[in-house]
């Protein structure tokens, strides 16, 4: 008899990755980072989860300069890794991509426009729109993107929307990051309100964070590269090389969960024995919590 909790499992599982800043050709992020090297073991921590996968994101500094190369290099890592876990593979772009490359490498256009794209899994619709200004790094999103933004949004999805966007539209603690938001706040918030979208997935920051736009939730995955040490002074940007992650997103009917996953695979012990876990397995299912949650003297 297996084990169960008091909940359903969640209806979509979404692997949420950020800010890989690939380096094509064996270079080293900042002389410090393998991005490559990095990218892939996040993937493998995905593989490795066991999760029933349907979509993996990745929200955006998919490049570091926006090397053809780069992105190039980006589907020879994540191609195979989608095929074997059957998801849908939804990126976009940051402030250290570029475009064109992007449009040319990863979606076979040759243009300046963005790449924003709906991606529907089981009845959960994905919006991921770009919020790389053109030729600044600060984020935002143009008339056009918007009204595209409100037509997609016009009719509810089966189970609701995330959206996908790099700059996190959330207050971080970093003065020098600030300078760097999400360009109108206000008018994303408003934007969305009416709508279906159940939670905002954003990068930008390299930390694990989360807020709120209005009434959603917002999931900020910390970078695959190298993350921000948020111990250090909030005037500093000090980069951090061991604490990388990625955020495993359930969606359940009435709520969307995050959690963090570390990519470095750290010693593990059983938190339960096995001669426990025989036990409870023996126990009828609508006495199992009475049995494990009573403390005993």
């Amino acid at each position: 008899m297996a084990l169960t909790g008091s909940r359903p499992a969640p209806t979509h599982v979404i692997a949420h990755l950020s800010d890989p800043h690939l380096i094509a050709g064996g270079g080293l992020l900042a002389g410090h980072i393998d991005t490559a090297g990095q990218l892939r073991k996040a993937t493998a921590r995905v593989e490795a989860s066991g999760e029933r996968i349907d979509a993996l994101v990745i929200s955006g500094d998919l490049a570091d300069s926006g090397d053809p190369a780069a992105y190039d290099l980006l589907l020879e890592i994540v191609g195979p890794v989608v095929d074997r876990l059957g998801a849908s593979l939804v990126v976009t772009g940051g402030n250290h991509d570029e475009r064109r490359p992007m449009a040319q490498r990863l979606h076979g256009l040759d243009t300046h426009e963005p790449q924003d794209c709906v991606t529907v899994v089981n009845g959960l619709r994905i919006i991921a729109v770009d919020s790389a200004v053109p030729g600044y790094h600060h984020g935002g999103f143009s008339d056009a993107q918007y009204a595209w933004l409100a037509d997609e949004l016009s009719q509810p999805a089966e189970h609701g929307t995330l959206l996908v966007v790099h700059h996190a539209p959330i207050t971080y603690r970093s003065p020098v990051m600030q300078l760097l938001d999400f360009d109108d706040v206000d008018r994303l918030r408003e934007a969305i309100e009416p709508t279906d979208v159940r939670a905002v997935l954003s990068g930008h920051l390299h930390v694990t964070s989360f807020g709120n736009l209005g009434r959603v939730p917002v999931f900020v995955a910390g970078g695959v590269s190298y993350v921000d040490d948020v111990g250090a002074p909030r005037e500093l940007l000090m980069g951090v090389d061991g604490p990388q992650s990625w955020n495993l997103i359930e969606v359940h009917a009435d709520q969307v969960v995050g959690t963090v996953v570390p990519i470095e695979q750290h010693k593990t012990w059983p938190a339960l024995s096995e001669a426990v876990m025989e036990f409870m397995a023996t126990v009828p299912e609508d006495e199992q919590r009475e049995v494990f949650s009573r403390k005993r003297t």
